[in-house]
C-alpha cells in the first residue's frame, strides 16, 4: 500500500510539474509596478573565441570565422540572460530584434505582444546573438537569407551547461526558404536550455533559454540589465549564461520601487 501511495505521490509531482511549465501566461493590467536593474559582472581570464577554417560556402560565410562564446569588456559580461520566474500575470511581451556578432547578419526577432514570436533569421552565416530565449508550445519561425543550404540542428540540454544533449530537430533549410517548429513543453521539461546549431557550418551555435513569461532581460556591452512594470510580490531572479551555469537570488519587488541586483561570475 505504502509503494502505491509513493508512486501516486511521484506521478502527482510529475504532473504538477508540467503543468506548471505549460501554464499559460495571461497578459494582464500591472499597477504601481516596480523594476529590477543591475549589473553582470565577469572576473578571470574569458575563454579565447573558437577559430574556425571555413570549409563549406567560404564564398558566402568567409575563410575564416570566430566564434565568442564567453564575451566580456572591462570586467562586465554580456549576453547573460536575466529570467524573472513566478510571475503569471503582467506586461505583454516586448517587440524587439537583436543581431549576431560581426560579421554575422543574423537576428533574434521577437514579434511580441501576448506571445514571445520568436522569429530567427540566418544570414551571412549567423543565426542571430549567442543567447537569447524561447517560449514552450509556442511555434518558433526558422528563415534563412543566404544562397546557400543550412541544416538546422536543434538539442535540449540536460543541464545549464550543455554538458547532455538530447536531439530535437534536424532539418534543411534552404534559401530564402522558411519553417516552423515547436518546442513543447514536455520535451523541454528535463532542461530549460535548446541549443541550436547548423551540421554543415559548426561555427554556427546559439543557446536559448526557455522563458515562461515576458519578464526577461540580456545584460549589454556594459553588464547592465533591467526588467521593468513589474507587477509586486516576490519573485526568483535568475542569470543564466550557457557557459558560466546559473545563478538566482529570491526578489522582493514593491509597488513604484526601483531594486538593485547584481550578479557575479567567474572562470
Amino acid at each position: 500500500m505504502s509503494r502505491i501511495l509513493t508512486y501516486l505521490h511521484i506521478s502527482i509531482l510529475i504532473f504538477i510539474g508540467w503543468a506548471t511549465m505549460a501554464q499559460a501566461y495571461e497578459v494582464a493590467e500591472v499597477r504601481d509596478g516596480g523594476t529590477i536593474h543591475g549589473t553582470v559582472t565577469f572576473s578571470g581570464a574569458p575563454p579565447e573565441p573558437l577559430q574556425f577554417e571555413v570549409e563549406k560556402n567560404p564564398e558566402v560565410c568567409g575563410q575564416k570565422r570566430n566564434l565568442v562564446k564567453v564575451e566580456t569588456q572591462d570586467g562586465f559580461l554580456q549576453g547573460a540572460i536575466m529570467i524573472l520566474e513566478g510571475v503569471e500575470a503582467g506586461k505583454p511581451f516586448a517587440k524587439q530584434e537583436l543581431p549576431g556578432a560581426h560579421p554575422g547578419k543574423g537576428s533574434f526577432q521577437y514579434t511580441g505582444g501576448e506571445k514571445l514570436g520568436l522569429r530567427v533569421k540566418a544570414e551571412n552565416c549567423n543565426f542571430g546573438p549567442f543567447t537569447g530565449v524561447l517560449t514552450p508550445d509556442e511555434a518558433v519561425r526558422f528563415g534563412n537569407k543566404d544562397s546557400i543550404k543550412h541544416v538546422l540542428h536543434t538539442f535540449v540540454s540536460l543541464d545549464t551547461k550543455g554538458s547532455v544533449l538530447r536531439t530535437l530537430h534536424n532539418r534543411d533549410i534552404h534559401p530564402d526558404g522558411e519553417f516552423e517548429r515547436t518546442f513543447d513543453s514536455g520535451k523541454v521539461k528535463e532542461s530549460r536550455v535548446v541549443r541550436l546549431t547548423c551540421n554543415r557550418h559548426d561555427f554556427m551555435q546559439n543557446w536559448l533559454y526557455v522563458v515562461n513569461n515576458p519578464y526577461f532581460a540580456t545584460s549589454d556591452e556594459n553588464g547592465n540589465f533591467s526588467i521593468d512594470n513589474i507587477p509586486p510580490g516576490q519573485y526568483i531572479l535568475k542569470a543564466w549564461h550557457p557557459l558560466l551555469s546559473l545563478q538566482e537570488q529570491e526578489v522582493q519587488v514593491t509597488p513604484g520601487r526601483a531594486l538593485g541586483i547584481d550578479f557575479a561570475f567567474s572562470e
